[in-house]
């Protein structure tokens, strides 16, 4: 579908919750999985002009947080097509005590003007590759692109393994757990791409997906 104008769309989102003793059957089956992080479930929409807007999975701009200008010139060295997109990232700043003005990018949802409805979650990962290469300081959980930036893995087997080692559930809640082969539907509404994903959490203040 054509995006040629700036329309909220809703982040993918976990719509069941899972306990540590099913991981292995969501790995048995092929799914991937991402870290959760303590963060706030963010929007990052470029435009044409190379303007930047972040958003809440509420629809509403961050009350809290406003992005510091290193971190989004660093953001648009990314995106020299100047066409819209729209990253879904976790913002990891007011729930972190340790880490701030840092975004953990895991989804795309438009990309060179098109909303991706149809594409599965394993080829928009293959957009992201595009986009942030694997390189730079690497993680448990992700890779370092740059100041700021943080690109999710996505992890194939030992998700029971992850899990258990999660050092600190104030900054990895846990695991979400996807189906590449799954469609991404139009982001309209909050609940239309719950259904191939669950998330495997400890149990935090902050917990909310």
């Amino acid at each position: 579908m054509n995006y040629s104008t700036y329309t909220y769309l809703y982040p993918p989102r976990a719509g069941h919750v899972i306990t540590s003793d099913l991981l292995h059957m969501y790995e048995e089956r092929g799914w991937v999985a991402q870290y959760k992080k303590n963060g706030t479930s963010t929007t990052i929409t470029i435009d044409p002009l190379g303007n930047v807007k972040f958003m809440t999975r509420h629809a509403t701009a961050h009350k809290a947080w406003q992005c510091p200008t290193w971190l989004q010139v660093a953001l648009l060295q990314y995106f020299p097509a100047k066409r819209w997109t729209m990253i879904i990232a976790e913002l990891l700043h007011n729930k972190t005590p340790s880490i701030k003005d840092t975004l953990y990018i895991y989804d795309v949802i438009v990309y060179q003007n098109t909303h991706l409805i149809g594409s599965t979650f394993n080829g928009r990962q293959k957009i992201l590759d595009g986009i942030f290469p694997h390189e730079g300081k690497e993680a448990d959980s992700h890779w370092e692109i740059s100041a700021g930036i943080w690109r999710a893995k996505n992890l194939t087997s030992g998700f029971h393994k992850a899990f258990a080692d999660i050092a600190d559930p104030k900054i990895d809640e846990g695991l979400v757990v996807k189906d590449p082969a799954a469609k991404l539907k139009w982001c309209n509404k909050a609940e239309n791409n719950t259904s191939w994903q669950v998330k495997c959490r400890y149990p935090t203040k902050n917990s909310q997906f």
